[in-house]
């Protein structure tokens, strides 16, 4: 890679790392709610969770161990993920485009609503964008060169790819029919890449096919249900919608690409062979995931981490043009744009109140009672358990002193780390509980409603919440 491709780069990760880190922590008095659950699940080391494969658990638990259990280790998870995102990005740019047209598609990326509004709250999306860019990576290099070692790599990064999501599976079609079309693409592909590849894959991904197995394939019925709460919509319509906000998150790149028609044609790098991959791996995915809309409901954040190479195809469509962005102004203009997405951000809560309420959720406050109220009946006895939804419990989890497992819905179907007699055991408290619940833990008492005051909005939250008394030795952890 260029060494000024490579200074751009790593300024630009650096950017990413410090300033859509510390933008959601000044904006966010409790993190969002897929961080949430990510923290949650993180708790307990598992293969499988009954929404997703568990890629994303497993950074938040490493990143924890580095930095602790607070805020910045869950924005942090997310500004890492898209920072190693753009790493991918730079290097397929550079393969297939000049240097100043690399290092403007990767800025232009930047840009993308995925890198910095919608960035934030880390879950499978998020960390499935520098798996997806680095399994790209990978393909480029094993059928350039045929080398069994890249085979074997590619397999590994398409292992954890579909840790991170199972969407990694529509590079496979894509690539298929890469090969299928482009001799170029597949006279240095062999059956001995294909079968390294297949059992490095295999290898990485079979535990959590064991997981699956042993848990009633739980995340194919969410992604079920999920579509059963979409299916009486119009499909015409939540396509347009699926293809809109794909639009709308690149429209920083659509308004560069519409100003630079209007200059000369620079000579491009892009062979007609590049052009086949760039179209292929480049749009397929996401194409098919268009066609698919016209059977199944889709939802818009689904498509992004599919995505990494979309600058490069508007690169090539464009014929070297983006190499006029290649100056000081237009870089001044990508600074200013930051800064003007951070503000948006930063008042988010006023443009959009609705959408920032869990924001500014006196999440830290409502722990904080709890857990008081816990130790003052049970003083010798941790907080080691917290049932209720995914927000109320996993918030309450969150700020707690204590090591606190969420034990969602106090179902151990969705949370088989915890059982009933765990929960008889240690005790728990009851967030919100059901009359079922209530039947199923005949000793938990309900007590008086608990009323917070948000330190941010002044606004008062009540929760009701019941309190299962300890019954035995706790062995969780």
């Amino acid at each position: 890679m260029p060494k000024n491709l490579l200074r751009f780069i790593i300024g630009l990760m650096v950017f990413q790392m410090f300033f859509w880190t510390l933008v959601p922590m000044l904006a966010h008095h409790a993190p969002p709610l897929d961080a949430t659950e990510m923290y949650s699940w993180s708790l307990s080391f598992q293969w499988g969770f009954y929404k997703h494969p568990p890629m994303p658990a497993w950074i938040v638990s490493i990143v924890q161990m580095l930095v602790g259990k607070n805020m910045l280790s869950l924005f942090l998870c997310a500004s890492m993920a898209i920072s190693a995102s753009y790493y991918c990005v730079t290097w397929l740019a550079n393969r297939f485009l000049s240097e100043k047209e690399a290092t403007v598609a990767v800025f232009l990326y930047a840009l993308t609503i995925y890198c910095n509004l919608w960035s934030t709250d880390f879950n499978h999306n998020q960390i499935q964008m520098p798996f997806w860019g680095l399994s790209l990576v990978c393909l480029v290099i094993c059928l350039d060169t045929g080398s069994k070692k890249w085979a074997l790599i590619l397999g590994v990064v398409m292992g954890l790819n579909a840790l991170s999501k199972y969407t990694a599976a529509f590079i496979m079609p894509s690539t298929i029919v890469l090969l299928m079309l482009s001799p170029h693409w597949r006279k240095h592909f062999n059956m001995t890449q294909l079968c390294i590849a297949s059992i490095a894959f295999l290898v990485v991904f079979s535990p959590h096919l064991y997981w699956l197995t042993q848990n009633d394939f739980m995340p194919f019925r969410y992604v079920n249900e999920r579509f059963d709460e979409m299916k009486n919509t119009n499909r015409l319509i939540d396509l347009a919608d699926y293809i809109g906000n794909i639009l709308l998150a690149h429209l920083c790149l659509l308004l560069a690409c519409l100003f630079l028609m209007r200059k000369k044609l620079i000579e491009s790098k892009v062979t007609k062979n590049d052009q086949i991959f760039i179209w292929i791996l480049g749009a397929g995915p996401v194409l098919t995931t268009i066609f698919l809309g016209l059977f199944v409901p889709l939802y818009h954040r689904w498509a992004i981490p599919m995505l990494p190479m979309i600058t490069i195809v508007f690169a090539m469509l464009l014929k070297g043009r983006f190499a006029y962005l290649y100056n000081k102004k237009a870089f001044i203009l990508f600074v200013i744009l930051q800064i003007l997405f951070g503000l948006a951000y930063l008042n988010k809560d006023k443009i959009n109140p609705n959408q920032s309420a869990r924001g500014n959720y006196p999440a830290p406050e409502l722990s904080q009672a709890i857990y008081e109220k816990w130790h003052a009946l049970y003083p010798d006895q941790a907080f080691k358990i917290v049932s209720g939804g995914e927000w109320e419990a996993g918030v309450v989890s969150f700020f707690s002193p204590d090591k606190t497992y969420v034990y969602t819905q106090a179902d151990s179907v969705i949370t088989p780390w915890i059982s009933e007699k765990n929960a008889n055991d240690c005790g728990m408290v009851m967030l919100n509980p059901s009359a079922s619940d209530l039947e199923r833990f005949p000793l938990a008492k309900i007590k008086a409603s608990i009323e917070v005051r948000s330190s941010i909005t002044n606004t008062v939250t009540n929760i009701n919440y019941a309190i299962n008394p300890p019954q035995g030795k706790c062995l969780l952890k």
